[in-house]
């Protein structure tokens, strides 16, 4: 388990990646950004063009170019998977508004529910960052969810450290207005991807995924 020490290091080196990566990609992400967003904007498909974001941010990553056949190929794979696991947070924040709702009276326990659905609801958009890296390399939603759930779990910090950041990045970019149409996907996932990387391998997720079964002797 890394000290607190590692954890800084980490995160600063995680920091310096994302910006030299943005720096380096910076043409080929702002076209990834406008994609997401056009995408997202019936919401509803906002799971599987997140999922196809982190793909071909990674492909950039590891190949230095945009491998489209391999961003299509994790879509047809968990593109669906994807999509419901966007509506879960949804279903929690959309259920704690009804208790909130109002001009209607609120007794302690829906107070309590309201608040606990909140919470779960902003735990599972923290843990779906995790698992839809890992569907981005090509990990079947199950297995992608549990190493999501033990990393969060194992790592509350890292995982605290991950959220703020991401939240920063979102208000600097909605300031800009235009700006977080170009620059919130492409640098919010582009740092997903650089903080996770160490502890989702998932250039070894993917090789093993395309690999050929080995024969029966």
């Amino acid at each position: 388990m890394s000290g607190p020490d590692e954890g800084d290091t980490e995160r600063v080196a995680a920091h310096k990646r994302t910006m030299r990566f943005v720096y380096e990609h910076s043409v080929t992400l702002v076209a990834v950004s406008v994609a997401w967003f056009v995408a997202s904007l019936p919401l509803v498909t906002i799971g599987p063009a997140t999922l196809g974001a982190y793909a071909a941010i990674r492909s950039l990553r590891e190949t230095g170019t945009l491998d489209s056949r391999r961003v299509a190929s994790v879509l047809r794979r968990n593109g669906v998977h994807a999509s419901l696991l966007s509506f879960l947070p949804v279903m929690f924040f959309i259920a704690a508004g009804l208790y909130l709702r109002g001009g209607t009276p609120r007794t302690g326990f829906e107070t309590v529910i309201a608040v606990v659905g909140v919470y779960i609801g902003a735990y599972l958009v923290v843990a779906l960052i995790p698992t839809f890296v890992a569907m981005a390399a090509g990990d079947p939603p199950t297995v992608a969810l549990k190493q999501a759930y033990v990393w969060t779990a194992s790592r509350p910090t890292a995982a605290l450290s991950l959220t703020l950041v991401t939240a920063v990045i979102f208000v600097v970019t909605a300031l800009l207005t235009i700006g977080f149409v170009l620059l919130f996907p492409a640098v919010a996932f582009s740092y997903h991807v650089e903080y996770l990387a160490d502890d989702f391998d998932v250039a070894t997720a993917v090789e093993e995924s395309t690999a050929p079964a080995a024969p029966l002797v």
